[in-house]
């Protein structure tokens, strides 16, 4: 640092991390070297301070700063704020901000494009106000707190991920009419959305081409009509789930992880060749499980690739008779089934429960598996012999297979089954 000093070099970076064993020896100097990093023209400090250290009120007339990254300090409010460059700001891990310092950042600096707030304190509300260039927006963590609420007035926003701990409490998002229309990606963790605020939401997200909800267990009974939607995922959202609806003629990717059990209904329409991505338990993979997958491959218009990953101890059970009178019409359509059963401890009748419910279901042309060389004879060699069994089956318009291995990964075996109908 000296030598930057002295010979006046510009600093592009300057990353410091403190550890507890040395921040008493250590945290007396992180004032001056932070002096000489902003005195040589830095644009990308990362602070892992020692504890309850302040940052000083000169970086934050820093004009060349245009990335911080601070981690375990404090910012207590300067009203001296020049940070013209900066476009990042990322906040985490026991940040203590005071909420006007954090109001007087996110106004005062016109060329903020990305902020991330990660388990901070010292705010209730989080304002980004009109003027705001802000288009990437991530907080996470137990805040806003005591009601507090994220208030969004800008229109520019493209991203926002929101991961805030407190189920109890109503719905803290809050935007004025139509400023939202920009918002092309919405994540939600967590949150105690319900279907009603989904469906004040919606109609104002008018450029939404991804919407992901994780572990939001108010969600009941939901209706998406969306022009532009092209991806929608959810994830441990199935406690109380019961029906789902999309209408989004563009949406090419679906993820479902959680139970696919009943009563939960899920149906798609789309006309764009779409992506099925469904992760559960094998004991919710039985012959109610297999008729919600049929009827959801039934709404679209094309299904290029349908991904099944299966765990758990637990067998399948498929009853014939039952599916016999689902009324859904002749298997489904679909590229290429990509299947995940390293998680699954297989048995004889239940893999041929699974194959029996799955081409009850579709006939796809490939099935692929990727899977550890170990699990081969574990894995493969009975789904082949199944699938050969089918062959000679009269029940099974399955012709012929063909099995095709490539190894160009070192860690894993891939597998192609071509199936001939």
């Amino acid at each position: 640092m000296q030598k930057f000093s002295k010979e006046n070099l510009r600093i592009k970076t300057f990353k410091l991390a403190l550890i507890r064993d040395t921040e008493l020896l250590l945290g007396c100097k992180v004032d001056e070297w932070l002096e000489i990093a902003v005195r040589n023209q830095v644009a990308e400090i990362e602070l892992q301070g020692p504890v309850n250290y302040k940052l000083p009120r000169f970086l934050f007339c820093a004009k060349s700063l245009t990335h911080l990254d601070c981690d375990n300090v404090e910012i207590p409010y300067y009203e001296a704020l020049d940070l013209v460059s900066l476009e990042s700001l990322v906040l985490r891990h026991n940040v203590v901000i005071e909420e006007r310092m954090l109001f007087h950042i996110v106004s005062s600096c016109l060329n903020l494009k990305d902020l991330c707030i990660s388990f901070c304190s010292g705010f209730k509300n989080l304002v980004i106000p009109r003027h705001s260039k802000l288009e990437y927006l991530y907080i996470e963590g137990d805040v806003p707190v005591d009601g507090g609420k994220v208030i969004l007035e800008t229109s520019s926003l493209a991203t926002f991920d929101c991961n805030i701990n407190g189920k109890n409490d109503p719905w803290p998002i809050i935007s004025n009419r139509g400023l939202l229309r920009n918002l092309r990606h919405l994540f939600v963790t967590r949150l105690p959305i319900t279907g009603e605020d989904l469906a004040k939401l919606v109609p104002e997200l008018t450029s939404l081409e991804k919407l992901m909800f994780i572990g939001c267990d108010m969600l009941t009974s939901i209706q998406i009509p969306h022009p532009q939607l092209k991806q929608i995922c959810f994830y441990e959202c199935d406690n109380n789930l019961l029906n789902v609806v999309i209408d989004a003629p563009n949406l090419n990717k679906f993820k479902f992880r959680g139970k696919i059990r009943p009563p939960l209904s899920i149906t798609i329409h789309s006309q764009a060749s779409c992506t099925i991505n469904i992760r559960t338990k094998a004991r919710y993979l039985d012959t109610d499980g297999f008729f919600k997958l049929k009827k959801l491959l039934k709404g679209l218009n094309s299904c290029n690739v349908l991904k099944i990953f299966l765990s758990g101890r637990h067998n399948i059970k498929f009853d014939e008779k039952k599916s016999g009178n689902a009324e859904l019409g002749p298997p489904c359509d679909i590229g290429e089934l990509v299947l995940n059963m390293s998680r699954w401890k297989l048995s004889s009748s239940s893999l041929s429960a699974f194959l029996n419910g799955l081409f009850w279901t579709c006939h796809p042309p490939i099935i692929s598996l990727r899977i550890y060389p170990y699990l081969y004879a574990l894995i493969v060699e009975p789904l082949v012999n199944n699938l050969v069994e089918m062959v000679k089956c009269l029940e099974h318009p399955l012709k012929r297979i063909e099995v095709e291995e490539t190894n160009n990964d070192s860690d894993f075996l891939h597998v192609q089954l071509r199936l001939c109908w």
